[in-house]
């Protein structure tokens, strides 16, 4: 399927602009930021966020310490959404479960891959494609395509980790410490915009960095691009998704290779 280079994705930020509101509710008891530690790259008043990234402790990994099983939900405006959907991770299995434009779904386990998409939502430039690939079965029962790679090897890199990037383009002062879903964290308020970027300034928001990992665990912005449009993030606990489909992928994929030969 169709993927958004990240050249598109950062183009896209420019055209944003705005207002934020406050990151989900606390469960925990805010603290004063002064004398406290920060992870590598952030400080009282400034984020650095490729230095968070460069930590390696990325969202797909950090949290699996915290959690058995967790969710990254994310929502935007239909007409401006940057990044693809939501995700669930298994924190024992390592499985994935994404969704991706157009009501697709994959589920990513070690060199594993499969992926279902419901037939009527396949945009028609696509369509061509799914009929001609033999890695791709028409399921008639349910309506849907599916594919299923047990060796699919290095999958190409998700959107997992990217929903945050449109927050470098602005400032940042912790203003508190507190405990996101149990988790340490430091809360940041949005201060304006990066003297080096042509995004759209912000009005408001929040986020929630990992006070130990450097994680960005919420956030919550409204930016004002002639009109305001308002965005939201959360990595929170949340159980593995049922996932029978995988096993129907499987088999029909099994069955369309015996076929062949």
């Amino acid at each position: 399927m169709t993927r958004r280079p990240a050249s598109v994705l950062l183009a896209m930020v420019v055209v944003l602009a705005g207002c934020m509101g406050p990151v989900a509710p606390s469960d925990g008891t805010p603290t004063p930021t002064a004398d406290r530690a920060y992870p590598e790259g952030a400080g009282p008043n400034h984020i650095d966020f490729s230095a968070l990234d460069a930590d390696n402790e990325r969202v797909e990994y950090s949290p699996r310490a915290h959690w058995a099983s967790y969710a990254i939900v994310y929502t935007a405006p239909a007409e401006r959404r940057l990044v693809e959907g939501n995700y669930s991770i298994d924190s024992t299995t390592g499985a994935i479960i994404g969704e991706r434009w157009n009501d697709a779904t994959v589920y990513i386990n070690g060199s594993t891959y499969a992926f279902v998409q419901p037939a009527a939502s396949v945009p028609e430039h696509e369509r061509e494609r799914f009929e001609s690939d033999d890695s791709f079965v028409y399921h008639e029962a349910t309506d849907a395509y599916y594919r299923y790679d047990r060796h699919y090897g290095s999958v190409a890199p998700t959107n997992i980790g990217r929903h945050p990037d449109l927050l470098e383009a602005y400032t940042w002062e912790a203003t508190d410490t507190t405990t996101h879903h149990g988790v340490p964290v430091i809360t940041y308020r949005a201060t304006g915009s990066r003297a080096d970027t042509r995004a759209p300034p912000i009005v408001d928001g929040t986020l929630r960095l990992g006070a130990e990992d450097g994680v960005v665990y919420a956030f919550n912005i409204t930016v004002d691009a002639d009109e305001r449009y308002h965005y939201t993030y959360a990595v929170k606990p949340a159980p593995f998704p049922e996932h029978e489909w995988v096993d129907r992928a499987r088999e029909l994929s099994a069955d369309n290779t015996t076929a062949a030969g």
